[in-house]
């Protein structure tokens, strides 16, 4: 994001008033969330369900209560740092927030897995509850069932299975630690099986797509991933990530080694995670094992299309959640929300 994207968004944050602030979160750290709750919270602003949201969307544009300070919390995937992290917070601050998640990979068990409020009554050790994210990396039906019945957590479709392709050889970015040392490219490590952390560090990030937006893969040549990796376990392994500048030596590093192995191929795409299947499957299995409507969709990537909106509408969704690029498509009649990055939400300090 350049210098002019970032004031637009700061001025969206702070004068913009036209619509909820909708914030967009994967997961986060206690300290951190607890930190964007409080700070809501001392802002007075009034933290909207989807239902709320709708409602207040549907009023005239010039309606003045437009203008009260309100802002929705959602958070895309449904992994499981959203029941360890983010649900018992959820409960002490007594605020609500939208969960998308993806139903293939939502587990089927009756074992609910420990969370903050058990390492609070001393019940389970924090190196436990850490590592229950790399046992299980994403929810179960019965932990969402539990939260949706709390009245604080609603459930969405963020699509059926989520298949994201590399698009070109492009390299956008690497394989690093986030949120409990996971990776921040959590659909590559977990569409190929979940391998070891310690194996995945360092791994070129290639442009990629939303399956059923694309024709053609890009396969790229498994040999840069191993010759990147090698890179960071010779310089620190996970360490080398607390370095200010490891993107920079990340990338200089492969420019100057990618000669050594040979480039990558296109193939045809077969299989696919088909858009209208994946559209109306998510929906249907949502309402059947939470029996509540199913009306909200978050786009993978952000990334939207005329036709892609349609089949959403159609399907019965009214509310479509995107990123922070501004797209409009005024001749759906279709909400169509840009979300903003969690961690803008610190700047609501100056509002």
């Amino acid at each position: 994001m350049n210098i002019i994207d970032k004031g637009k968004m700061l001025v969206r944050l702070l004068a913009d008033n036209r619509q909820p602030k909708v914030f967009s979160f994967h997961d986060s750290l206690p300290d951190v969330f607890s930190s964007y709750l409080e700070l809501l919270m001392i802002k007075r602003f009034r933290i909207l369900s989807a239902q709320e949201l709708l409602d207040r969307l549907s009023l005239n544009r010039k309606d003045e209560k437009i203008r009260a300070k309100e802002a929705v919390l959602t958070f895309d995937d449904g992994r499981r740092n959203c029941w360890t992290v983010i649900f018992p917070l959820l409960k002490k601050y007594k605020i609500k927030a939208i969960f998308f998640v993806i139903p293939e990979r939502i587990q089927e068990t009756q074992e609910v897995y420990p969370n903050l409020e058990d390492f609070w009554k001393g019940k389970v050790s924090w190196e436990n509850l850490y590592l229950t994210h790399r046992k299980i990396p994403y929810l179960t039906w019965k932990e969402l069932d539990i939260m949706q019945q709390s009245g604080l957590v609603e459930v969405f479709s963020h699509s059926m299975s989520h298949e994201v392709i590399p698009v070109s050889s492009r390299v956008v970015d690497f394989q690093h630690p986030g949120v409990y040392e996971m990776p921040v490219y959590f659909d590559e490590w977990f569409q190929n099986k979940t391998p070891s952390l310690d194996s995945v560090w360092g791994a070129p990030m290639y442009e990629r797509s939303w399956a059923p937006l694309t024709s053609n893969a890009y396969v790229p040549n498994v040999l840069a991933d191993v010759f990147m990796n090698e890179f960071v376990k010779k310089n620190g392994g996970y360490l080398f990530f607390k370095k200010k500048d490891w993107r920079k030596l990340l990338f200089e590093f492969y420019e100057m080694n990618k000669m050594k192995f040979a480039p990558g191929h296109f193939r045809r795409l077969e299989n696919k995670e088909d858009a209208r299947v994946s559209i109306v499957e998510s929906k249907r299995i949502i309402e059947k094992r939470l029996t509540k409507s199913c009306f909200c969709f978050s786009l993978p990537l952000y990334q939207a299309n005329l036709e892609l909106l349609t089949l959403l509408k159609e399907a019965g969704y009214k509310i479509i959640f995107t990123g922070p690029e501004r797209k409009k498509f005024p001749s759906l009649k279709l909400f169509l929300l840009n979300r903003i990055p969690s961690f803008w939400i610190k700047f609501l300090a100056y509002v």
